[in-house]
């Protein structure tokens, strides 16, 4: 047993002579690219509401009127698929110091793809005629988005090295290689501003695709 302990003595010694490993310098920068798109369809939602003694007979009039706008979307060629209906929502409404309901609002959202934006304007028209109570503001949308986002994050990338290179010579250093990404994903489609407008009014120019990334590089060393 004597003859073992001089052994188990220089292993437990052995992790105090470990050589310590440099501080690794590293440098975070952020990079955004963007790549314009004209729009080719817009998502549209309309709010349908009635306000009523009883619930039924605020029910069926916001029932109706929804049909009237169904019918005059399909008219206008808009598919099924492309006209949602939400679940009704209904809010009593009481007068002050009163705790009786006076009435009942109804309300039922319809969102519609509108996928020929020149039939945008009157459907707007068309759904003010019909009674609609609100319309908010429209998502201008691109079918190119997913493939124009991979570009805007090569460009995201190449402006944030860009950055890196030139902080790194500032500092008498150079880049070494890349230590972390992250992606902060893409911007919210633009939205028109302008929901009620005149018919020949309506101008949906450009959206940009936006990509933003968080990228930090490991600095070479000196």
């Amino acid at each position: 047993m004597k003859k073992v302990l001089p052994l188990l003595v220089g292993l437990t010694l052995l992790p105090l002579f470990a050589v310590a490993e440099p501080e690794m310098a590293l440098i975070t920068v952020q990079g955004s690219g963007a790549v314009p798109t004209p729009p080719d369809f817009a998502r549209l939602t309309m709010t349908i509401g009635s306000r009523q003694t009883a619930v039924s007979q605020a029910k069926t009039d916001v029932d109706n009127k929804v049909t009237q706008i169904t019918a005059m979307l399909q008219k206008l060629g808009v598919k099924n698929t492309d006209i949602n209906n939400a679940p009704l929502r209904i809010y009593p409404e009481y007068q002050a110091e009163k705790t009786t309901t006076e009435l009942f609002k109804v309300e039922r959202e319809v969102t519609v793809t509108v996928r020929n934006l020149s039939q945008y304007p009157e459907i707007l028209e068309q759904a003010a005629v019909l009674g609609v109570t609100q319309l908010q503001p429209a998502e201008l949308l691109s079918s190119k988005a997913e493939g124009l986002y991979q570009q805007a994050l090569q460009l995201a990338y190449a402006d944030a090295e860009e950055k890196a290179k030139a902080l790194a010579k500032l500092s008498g250093r150079k880049i070494a290689r890349v230590h972390q990404i992250q992606e902060q994903g893409s911007s919210p489609a633009p939205r028109l501003k302008m929901a009620m407008m005149a018919a020949d009014s309506v101008q949906f120019g450009s959206n940009n695709v936006r990509a933003d990334l968080t990228i930090q590089f490991e600095l070479a060393k000196p």
